[in-house]
């Protein structure tokens, strides 16, 4: 009976968080006076150089990175080219999470090049946050249906099941020895 709690238990456990982007410099839709010389992403699990791509592109979608991403625990630093122009430019990743899911998304930020009319704002914008990060779906990344329970809800309905469980056996082997 334990080993079949225990099995019901690991059942109902969540499934472990895929990796998502916490912040970025330059920040998704940042308006910039000059271009950065690197763009620096920083995400909630450690990455593996071996399974994680920067991509930063103009509006021509012609890459302007400069060598390979550099790989530090959870940050990934890419350097651009020098001399980059004013423009809009997207900024793609891919990593793969601890649990083996690949996890992708992009934004953008301008360059406009030089100072701003009254009405634009500069944003200098050092991070972006987790909700600026768009993750590109996967088969196992599919929407719970209204209702669905996780987490403590998915526990407390597999410990409800399994108490039921028990006493029917209970009261099943409690009838048996009475005939």
């Amino acid at each position: 009976m334990i080993v079949a709690a225990l099995v019901v238990l690991q059942a109902a456990s969540p499934a472990q968080a895929h990796n998502e982007l916490k912040e970025s410099s330059p920040a998704k839709g940042s308006r910039l006076i000059s271009a950065p010389p690197q763009v620096e992403l920083v995400f909630a699990e450690r990455l593996d150089a071996r399974y994680t791509s920067v991509r930063v592109t103009d509006a021509k979608a012609k890459a302007v990175v400069s060598g390979a991403p550099v790989i530090t625990g959870t940050r990934a630093k890419q350097a651009l080219r020098a001399g980059l122009g004013a423009g809009t430019y997207t900024v793609a990743y891919r990593v793969v999470s601890v649990d083996g899911h690949p996890v992708a998304g992009s934004f953008t930020f301008a360059v406009i090049g030089s100072s701003p009319a009254k009405s634009e704002s500069v944003t200098p914008g050092p991070t972006a946050s987790a909700t600026d990060a768009t993750t590109a779906p996967t088969a196992t990344h599919q929407p719970k249906p209204a209702g669905a329970l996780d987490g403590a809800g998915g526990v407390g309905l597999a410990l409800l099941a399994l108490i039921a469980a028990g006493g029917g056996l209970l009261w099943r082997a409690k009838r048996t020895r009475r005939k």
